[in-house]
């Protein structure tokens, strides 16, 4: 911008700043404010929820279907809770692994974190810590192992990596 600070010790105290001179300054932010709220109209536009039917028109749903479907999902749901309690058993050297497997499992699964795709060729799952030392040590064996089995994501060509955060973000003032 044109327009400074008067120096130190300056006698000129004011500076003006005519309708053109803030016209030209703000003109930039009143065109960023403007694709802004066009973006905004238009991700309002997109349903958060869309029913079976707006999907593929016509389709039946049989209630048999259905419950073979919810049957499923839960199935593997199950699978995948009951491999990873057994992999926190087996591959880390958490004491109360016995005891607690299942109870870590879930406490992993409801923890915070990032998804990362800047690395090419790899998807990184990065959780926060865990409360506890010794469950974050746990969980960051495990992570440690899955990584190594190097599992492409379904339907990419991305090798995920699991990881614990080990540091805070830095805080900007």
């Amino acid at each position: 911008m044109a327009l400074k600070t008067p120096e130190e010790g300056s006698k000129e105290l004011t500076v003006t700043v005519t309708s053109a001179m803030h016209n030209q300054a703000m003109t930039p932010l009143w065109e960023a404010e403007n694709v802004l709220i066009a973006a905004e109209k238009a991700h309002k536009k997109i349903p958060a929820k869309l029913h079976l039917g707006e999907l593929n028109p016509g389709q039946q749903v049989l209630d048999t279907e259905v419950k073979m479907i919810h049957t499923g999902i839960r199935m593997a749901a199950y699978n995948t809770a009951m491999t990873i309690a057994r992999e926190i058993r087996t591959n880390t050297g958490y004491r109360r692994a016995n005891q607690e497997a299942h109870a870590l499992m879930r406490q992993m699964f409801n923890q915070t974190g990032d998804i990362d795709t800047s690395e090419p060729g790899h998807l990184t799952i990065r959780l926060d810590p865990l409360p506890t030392k010794a469950k974050t040590a746990a969980a960051a064996e495990l992570c440690a192992h899955l990584t190594s089995t190097k599992t492409r994501y379904p339907g990419t060509d991305l090798i995920l990596k699991y990881a614990i955060k080990t540091k805070a973000p830095a805080l900007i003032n």
